[in-house]
C-alpha cells in the first residue's frame, strides 16, 4: 500500500491538533471493543491518533511491525493495527518514542463524521466537507477538504489525455477540473496532519 502523496510534505505546516474529550476518550479505547471508534478525522482514524506512541497504542490494541517501501523506493518503518477487526496502517518515526506520523487505510468501514470514506464518490465528500483541493503524487489524484485539514483521500480520476507538453507535470492538466471529479470514488484515505499541500482548487 503505497503510504501517501510526497507533495503533501515540502514547504507545508503540521498541524498541532486540538486535544478534545472526544480524542482524549478515543486514545483511550480498546481497539477490539464493541462500539471502537471508526471516525477519520484530523487527529487520527478511530482510536489511533497521530503523534501517539505506538508503545502506548499497543497497550490497548494488537501491533505488528512492518515497513512499506514508497513509489520513491524509500523504506519506511510501519506497524499494522486491527481495529474491530478491520485493518489500519501507521506509519511511524523511527525515533526511541516511535510516534506515529500517519495514519492510512483502504478499508471502508472507516468514515468521516459526514460518513465519507472509502469507495464514497467526491461529490459526497464536497457535500460533506466543503470546498475541495486537489493535488497529484505518487501515481495517485488526491483531494482534501477545507474542513478536514491534513486529511487526504486518493481517488481513481484518470485525467483526459493533453496533447500540450508544458501541462504534463501540472497535477491537474487544464487546471480546476471542477464536478469532472464529482463521480470519482475514494480509494484511499490517510490522516498525515499537514495543512496547505493542494495545487488546485476544485470549483
Amino acid at each position: 500500500m503505497a503510504a501517501a502523496c510526497q507533495g503533501d510534505n515540502a514547504g507545508k505546516r503540521e498541524l498541532s491538533p486540538a486535544t478534545t474529550a472526544a480524542d482524549a476518550a478515543r486514545a483511550t479505547q480498546q481497539c477490539s471493543a464493541a462500539g471502537v471508534s471508526t471516525i477519520i478525522d484530523s487527529a487520527g482514524i478511530g482510536p489511533v491518533l497521530r503523534r501517539a506512541r505506538v508503545g502506548a497504542l499497543a497497550d490497548r490494541c494488537t501491533v505488528t511491525d512492518t515497513a512499506l517501501t514508497l513509489a520513491e523506493g524509500v523504506a519506511e518503518r510501519a506497524h499494522v493495527v486491527s481495529v474491530g477487526g478491520h485493518t489500519l496502517v501507521l506509519l511511524s518515526t523511527g525515533t526511541p518514542d516511535t510516534s506515529i506520523i500517519r495514519v492510512i487505510t483502504s478499508d471502508g468501514t472507516f468514515k468521516t463524521a459526514g460518513g465519507v470514506g472509502v469507495g464514497s464518490s467526491v461529490q459526497a465528500l464536497r457535500l460533506a466537507h466543503g470546498a475541495l483541493c486537489a493535488a497529484q503524487g505518487e501515481g495517485n489524484f488526491v483531494v482534501m477538504a477545507a474542513d478536514l485539514p491534513g486529511v487526504s483521500f486518493a481517488i481513481d480520476w484518470s485525467p483526459p489525455p493533453s496533447r500540450d507538453p508544458s501541462v504534463t507535470n501540472t497535477p491537474f492538466p487544464g487546471g480546476d477540473p471542477g464536478t469532472a471529479l464529482d463521480a470519482a470514488r475514494i480509494t484511499k484515505v490517510w490522516v498525515h496532519g499537514v495543512s496547505g499541500a493542494c495545487r488546485v482548487g476544485v470549483a
